[in-house]
């Protein structure tokens, strides 16, 4: 009896397993194929185009390098400055002038000031009047207890120079010695 119930169950578990129609299934998928009729709108129409001829033909290519106008600069001769170049560096022509603030000054044996620059590295620096600083041809025009004076030379592009003065100044609150 058992066995008959066991063999049952497994007729109708078999019997689940059966193959059925997909009737349901393709008859949706018909329907959705009928409803869906996709539809491309044409393409808008272009306008037409006016040529137009490039004139700039004489005008210089700009994906060239310009030539530098350092004949121009030479034929000018003395309508162009031009810093004195080739003379030997000093120690502080290496350093920009935005990392050097004046510490003091003091006077020499013969009684010239002299001024004392510190670098922000810490590194200090004795300077006189002509000596040479910063970066761009600077050279130390004069000296007071208060700051130092420097004309620098600017290299304007063209072949010629331009000069400009700067100044640093003491700015804490120490005294020069005299």
């Amino acid at each position: 009896m058992m066995r008959f119930m066991l063999s049952i169950a497994a007729l109708s578990l078999l019997a689940g397993c059966a193959p059925t129609g997909h009737q349901d299934l393709e008859q949706f998928t018909a329907e959705v194929q009928q409803r869906a009729k996709p539809g491309i709108s044409p393409p808008p129409e272009l306008p037409l185009l006016e040529r137009i001829e490039y004139t700039g033909a004489d005008i210089r290519n700009p994906f060239q390098p310009t030539p530098l106008r350092g004949d121009a600069a030479q034929a000018t001769g003395q309508n162009c400055p031009q810093p004195t170049l080739g003379s030997p560096r000093g120690g502080l022509e290496g350093v920009a002038l935005d990392q050097l603030a004046l510490s003091g000054t003091m006077r020499s044996g013969n009684g010239q000031l002299i001024a004392l620059l510190v670098s922000n590295e810490g590194k200090l620096f004795r300077v006189e009047r002509g000596d040479f600083v910063g970066l761009d041809n600077g050279r130390i025009t004069s000296i007071t207890p208060q700051q130092i004076s420097i004309r620098e030379w600017l290299a304007t592009g063209d072949g010629c120079w331009q000069q400009r003065d700067v100044s640093l100044t003491l700015l804490n609150s120490q005294r020069s010695s005299n």
